[in-house]
């Protein structure tokens, strides 16, 4: 944006909301002043009918969150602003509301799915407040610089692969601008680490391919947090622009020429949202066949809590199950915390 629009919009955002402020005020019934002033009950009576009087309360509200954005690069609470326009979740900022403990939860799955043959690989997404730190506005406490290395040596504690996505990640565009979530291009390159971390694993192999089939614009999950509705378009966040992909899997035929699918993945949105592409990703990767048992909005763990429910109803269980778990819902408090 060059500078005289930065000088200009502000402005212009800052007549529209006065004129929508003084049109309410004309409007405004202000009632008996004198009644409820000691215990502030007249101010709020008062305010809720200023509100209910905006001609448009809606505009309003887009105004004052263009108005925010504009000139302070604040949204709403819920997110973090960053430098250059970049959005991130606060739930990175915070502790858990309700951490379950990693270790008991990587004992309880591995036993589980041991008993009936198959392999458990826990995959820790770093957060994007990690991989994309130089983009913060503060730094974050010594809890959550730890973090991720603590749930690696849980996982290591707990006999299982160790899968590190700190260096596959740790590129510029990562993560999306505007959303929580990886991007396509990191979706990728975590696939690919992960795949060759379990190189020596046998899996049914299939032929897989993947193609790229264009861009498209992507709204991120926290542009909700800067609500800026119809002004959007002149004063941000602006949309993602992502390239979107494709994937092409030949199964292989196992007996009887039942279809095998060697890998199941259960995770997060990071997992089963289609824009981020990342179970194409890692399908082509594995060159295998796969079953996303992935659920948005519901965390890691209740995917899995349900998969490993549902697991006898599989004609053919799978030989690995990858376990997508976002390193915010750990917990960032030390052993000896």
């Amino acid at each position: 944006m060059d500078p005289k629009s930065d000088t200009v919009i502000p402005l212009a955002l800052t007549a529209g909301l006065a004129a929508l402020s003084v049109a309410a005020l004309i409007n405004v019934d202000a009632g008996t002043p004198l009644e409820g002033w000691a215990d502030g009950s007249y101010q709020r009576s008062f305010e809720a009918r200023f509100e209910t009087a905006l001609p448009t309360q809606s505009a309003a509200v887009e105004l004052w969150a263009a108005l925010r954005w504009q000139l302070f690069r604040e949204p709403a609470q819920g997110a973090v602003a960053g430098q250059g326009g970049w959005l991130f979740t606060a739930e990175e900022f915070a502790e858990p509301e309700a951490p379950r403990d990693l270790a008991a939860e990587l004992a309880h799955a591995r036993s589980v799915l041991a008993a009936r043959g198959i392999q458990l690989a826990p995959v820790i997404v770093p957060d994007k407040a990690r991989m994309q730190a130089h983009r913060l506005p503060r730094g974050r406490s010594a809890g959550f610089a730890g973090r991720y290395d603590r749930a690696l040596a849980t996982v290591a504690a707990a006999g299982l692969p160790v899968i590190d996505l700190r260096p596959a990640l740790d590129f510029d565009t990562s993560f999306l601008r505007s959303d929580t979530h990886w991007s396509p291009e990191g979706a990728h390159r975590a696939a690919e680490a992960i795949a060759a971390a379990l190189a020596d694993t046998p899996l049914a192999q299939s032929t897989v391919e993947t193609r790229k089939t264009g861009f498209r614009a992507f709204e991120g999950d926290l542009a909700a947090f800067v609500a800026t509705g119809a002004l959007r378009p002149h004063v941000g966040p602006h949309p993602d622009l992502i390239r979107t992909y494709d994937t092409a899997v030949a199964s292989a035929g196992g007996l009887f020429g039942a279809a095998e699918i060697p890998v199941a993945l259960v995770g997060t949105s990071f997992s089963a949202k289609p824009a981020f592409h990342f179970a194409g990703f890692l399908s082509q990767a594995l060159q295998v066949d796969l079953l996303n048992a992935s659920a948005v909005g519901q965390g890691p763990f209740a995917p899995m809590d349900a998969f490993l429910a549902e697991l006898d109803t599989l004609s053919t269980p799978p030989t690995l199950v990858l376990w997508e778990i976002p390193e915010r819902y750990l917990t960032a408090r030390s052993p000896q915390s």
